[in-house]
Protein backbone atom coordinates (compact mmCIF):
# COMPACT_ATOMS: atom_id res chain seq x y z
CA UNK A 1 0.00 0.00 0.00
CA UNK A 2 1.37 3.26 -1.42
CA UNK A 3 1.91 5.84 1.49
CA UNK A 4 1.83 8.88 -0.39
CA UNK A 5 0.27 10.10 -4.02
CA UNK A 6 3.37 11.71 -4.89
CA UNK A 7 7.17 11.97 -4.58
CA UNK A 8 6.20 15.50 -3.75
CA UNK A 9 4.51 14.50 -0.95
CA UNK A 10 6.92 12.12 0.28
CA UNK A 11 9.69 14.98 -0.21
CA UNK A 12 7.60 17.40 2.06
CA UNK A 13 6.90 14.69 4.51
CA UNK A 14 10.68 13.96 4.88
CA UNK A 15 11.55 17.70 5.51
CA UNK A 16 8.52 17.73 8.40
CA UNK A 17 9.84 15.15 10.03
CA UNK A 18 13.48 16.35 9.98
CA UNK A 19 12.16 19.87 10.82
CA UNK A 20 10.50 18.08 13.95
CA UNK A 21 12.55 15.40 15.10
CA UNK A 22 15.12 17.97 15.67
CA UNK A 23 13.01 20.79 16.91
CA UNK A 24 11.85 17.80 19.71
CA UNK A 25 15.50 17.50 20.41
CA UNK A 26 16.65 21.02 20.77
CA UNK A 27 18.82 20.71 18.13
CA UNK A 28 17.07 22.46 15.35
CA UNK A 29 19.45 25.80 14.78
CA UNK A 30 22.44 23.86 15.12
CA UNK A 31 21.43 20.69 12.36
CA UNK A 32 19.47 23.54 10.35
CA UNK A 33 22.20 23.39 7.45
CA UNK A 34 22.37 19.58 7.56
CA UNK A 35 19.38 18.61 6.22
CA UNK A 36 19.05 18.92 3.19
CA UNK A 37 22.31 16.36 2.71
CA UNK A 38 20.25 14.38 5.17
CA UNK A 39 16.92 14.44 2.59
CA UNK A 40 19.58 14.50 -0.60
CA UNK A 41 21.64 12.23 -0.12
CA UNK A 42 25.10 11.35 -2.65
CA UNK A 43 26.19 13.00 -5.11
CA UNK A 44 23.77 11.90 -8.27
CA UNK A 45 20.45 13.76 -8.91
CA UNK A 46 17.35 12.35 -8.85
CA UNK A 47 14.69 15.25 -9.33
CA UNK A 48 16.51 18.04 -10.80
CA UNK A 49 19.42 18.81 -12.76
CA UNK A 50 22.01 19.05 -10.43
CA UNK A 51 22.27 17.98 -6.95
CA UNK A 52 23.23 21.25 -5.49
CA UNK A 53 19.62 22.50 -6.59
CA UNK A 54 17.67 19.80 -5.13
CA UNK A 55 19.49 20.94 -2.01
CA UNK A 56 18.98 24.33 -2.58
CA UNK A 57 15.28 23.65 -3.40
CA UNK A 58 14.88 21.89 -0.20
CA UNK A 59 16.30 24.46 1.64
CA UNK A 60 13.70 26.57 0.37
CA UNK A 61 11.23 23.71 1.61
CA UNK A 62 12.82 24.40 4.93
CA UNK A 63 12.33 27.92 5.04
CA UNK A 64 8.59 26.88 4.50
CA UNK A 65 8.26 24.22 7.38
CA UNK A 66 9.78 26.53 10.01
CA UNK A 67 6.94 29.21 9.02
CA UNK A 68 8.28 30.35 5.55
CA UNK A 69 8.44 34.60 4.88
CA UNK A 70 6.99 36.12 8.01
CA UNK A 71 5.95 38.98 5.97
CA UNK A 72 3.59 37.57 3.68
CA UNK A 73 0.34 36.76 5.29
CA UNK A 74 -0.31 33.89 2.64
CA UNK A 75 -0.22 30.04 3.93
CA UNK A 76 0.76 29.35 0.50
CA UNK A 77 3.82 30.53 -1.49
CA UNK A 78 5.21 29.73 -4.37
CA UNK A 79 9.51 28.23 -4.15
CA UNK A 80 10.52 30.63 -7.19
CA UNK A 81 14.11 28.28 -7.65
CA UNK A 82 11.77 25.28 -7.99
CA UNK A 83 9.02 26.82 -10.48
CA UNK A 84 11.01 26.43 -13.78
CA UNK A 85 10.75 23.28 -15.37
CA UNK A 86 6.82 23.50 -16.89
CA UNK A 87 6.73 24.56 -20.28
CA UNK A 88 6.19 28.22 -20.41
CA UNK A 89 2.66 27.23 -21.99
CA UNK A 90 0.63 30.37 -22.25
CA UNK A 91 -0.74 31.35 -25.30
CA UNK A 92 0.35 29.27 -28.28
CA UNK A 93 0.09 29.18 -32.19
CA UNK A 94 -1.99 25.95 -33.39
CA UNK A 95 -1.78 24.20 -36.64
CA UNK A 96 -5.40 25.94 -37.35
CA UNK A 97 -3.12 28.79 -38.34
CA UNK A 98 -3.57 29.33 -42.20
CA UNK A 99 -0.96 31.90 -42.81
CA UNK A 100 -3.55 34.83 -43.83
CA UNK A 101 -2.41 38.36 -44.61
CA UNK A 102 -4.71 39.95 -42.60
CA UNK A 103 -2.14 39.75 -39.58
CA UNK A 104 -4.69 40.91 -37.35
CA UNK A 105 -2.52 39.22 -34.27
CA UNK A 106 0.27 41.38 -35.47
CA UNK A 107 -1.18 44.43 -35.51
CA UNK A 108 -2.98 44.44 -31.71
CA UNK A 109 0.64 43.13 -30.03
CA UNK A 110 1.91 45.78 -28.28
CA UNK A 111 4.89 43.59 -27.31
CA UNK A 112 5.83 42.58 -31.05
CA UNK A 113 5.84 39.31 -29.95
CA UNK A 114 4.07 37.89 -33.41
CA UNK A 115 6.57 37.12 -36.13
CA UNK A 116 6.03 34.86 -38.94
CA UNK A 117 7.67 32.17 -41.08
CA UNK A 118 8.21 31.56 -44.49
CA UNK A 119 4.81 30.61 -44.57
CA UNK A 120 3.32 33.52 -43.11
CA UNK A 121 2.27 31.17 -40.16
CA UNK A 122 2.17 33.32 -36.68
CA UNK A 123 4.72 32.53 -33.96
CA UNK A 124 4.44 33.91 -30.89
CA UNK A 125 8.18 35.21 -29.06
CA UNK A 126 7.62 33.80 -25.93
CA UNK A 127 11.08 36.26 -24.64
CA UNK A 128 8.61 39.39 -25.46
CA UNK A 129 4.80 37.82 -24.37
CA UNK A 130 3.20 39.17 -21.57
CA UNK A 131 0.39 36.44 -21.78
CA UNK A 132 -2.16 39.38 -22.65
CA UNK A 133 -4.19 36.84 -24.87
CA UNK A 134 -5.38 39.83 -27.26
CA UNK A 135 -4.18 38.04 -29.93
CA UNK A 136 -6.26 35.10 -29.63
CA UNK A 137 -9.24 37.33 -29.02
CA UNK A 138 -8.66 38.87 -32.58
CA UNK A 139 -7.59 35.28 -34.48
CA UNK A 140 -10.32 34.94 -37.08
CA UNK A 141 -9.42 31.03 -37.36
CA UNK A 142 -9.05 31.16 -33.43
CA UNK A 143 -6.10 29.46 -33.86
CA UNK A 144 -4.18 30.93 -30.65
CA UNK A 145 -4.70 28.91 -27.71
CA UNK A 146 -4.13 29.48 -23.84
CA UNK A 147 -2.20 26.33 -22.63
CA UNK A 148 -2.04 26.54 -18.98
CA UNK A 149 0.45 25.08 -16.29
CA UNK A 150 -1.20 22.69 -13.90
CA UNK A 151 -1.09 25.12 -10.86
CA UNK A 152 -3.22 27.63 -12.98
CA UNK A 153 -5.73 24.93 -14.09
CA UNK A 154 -6.23 24.01 -10.65
CA UNK A 155 -7.11 27.93 -9.50
CA UNK A 156 -11.39 27.90 -10.06
CA UNK A 157 -10.47 31.46 -8.88
CA UNK A 158 -7.60 32.25 -10.85
CA UNK A 159 -5.44 33.62 -8.53
CA UNK A 160 -2.46 32.23 -10.02
CA UNK A 161 -0.58 34.05 -12.80
CA UNK A 162 3.00 34.74 -14.10
CA UNK A 163 5.29 36.98 -13.23
CA UNK A 164 7.75 38.61 -15.31
CA UNK A 165 10.40 35.87 -14.57
CA UNK A 166 8.07 32.98 -15.85
CA UNK A 167 7.75 31.82 -12.30
CA UNK A 168 4.12 31.58 -10.79
CA UNK A 169 2.94 34.02 -8.81
CA UNK A 170 -0.34 34.28 -5.93
CA UNK A 171 -2.29 36.79 -5.70
CA UNK A 172 -3.27 37.17 -1.95
CA UNK A 173 -6.00 39.52 -2.54
CA UNK A 174 -7.96 36.46 -4.70
CA UNK A 175 -6.02 33.52 -3.26
CA UNK A 176 -8.61 31.43 -0.40
CA UNK A 177 -5.68 29.00 0.31
CA UNK A 178 -7.64 25.98 -0.69
CA UNK A 179 -3.95 24.02 -1.47
CA UNK A 180 -5.17 23.12 -5.07
CA UNK A 181 -2.47 24.59 -6.81
CA UNK A 182 -0.17 22.70 -3.75
CA UNK A 183 -1.63 19.33 -4.43
CA UNK A 184 -1.23 19.61 -8.69
CA UNK A 185 2.03 21.15 -8.92
CA UNK A 186 4.01 18.35 -10.51
CA UNK A 187 7.52 19.76 -9.62
CA UNK A 188 6.54 20.77 -5.68
CA UNK A 189 7.05 24.56 -6.41
CA UNK A 190 3.73 25.58 -4.16
CA UNK A 191 3.82 24.76 -0.80
CA UNK A 192 1.86 25.90 2.30
CA UNK A 193 3.58 26.57 5.29
CA UNK A 194 4.13 24.77 8.29
CA UNK A 195 3.92 25.66 11.96
CA UNK A 196 5.17 22.16 13.28
CA UNK A 197 7.96 24.06 15.66
CA UNK A 198 4.79 25.82 17.28
CA UNK A 199 2.93 22.65 17.68
CA UNK A 200 6.47 21.11 18.99
CA UNK A 201 6.63 23.62 21.71
CA UNK A 202 3.32 23.26 22.77
CA UNK A 203 3.71 19.63 23.20
CA UNK A 204 6.84 20.43 25.28
CA UNK A 205 5.56 22.69 27.21
CA UNK A 206 3.14 20.98 28.61
CA UNK A 207 5.80 18.46 30.63
CA UNK A 208 3.78 15.37 29.26
CA UNK A 209 0.31 17.12 29.70
CA UNK A 210 1.37 17.36 33.36
CA UNK A 211 1.59 21.51 33.16
CA UNK A 212 -1.74 21.41 30.82
CA UNK A 213 -3.86 19.56 28.44
CA UNK A 214 -2.15 19.47 25.10
CA UNK A 215 -5.33 18.36 22.17
CA UNK A 216 -4.69 17.47 18.84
Amino acid sequence: MRKFDTKVQLLKYKVLREVARLSFNDQLLEHYNDIPKIIVEGKTPTMRCCIYKERAIVSERIKLATGGDKSNPNVIEVIDIACDECPVGGYEVSDACRGCIAHRCEEVCKRNAIKFDEHQKAHIDKSLCVECGACAKVCPYSAIVNRKRPCENACKIKAISMSESKAAQIDNNKCIACGACVYQCPFGAIMDKSFIIDVVDLIKKTKNNTAYKHYA
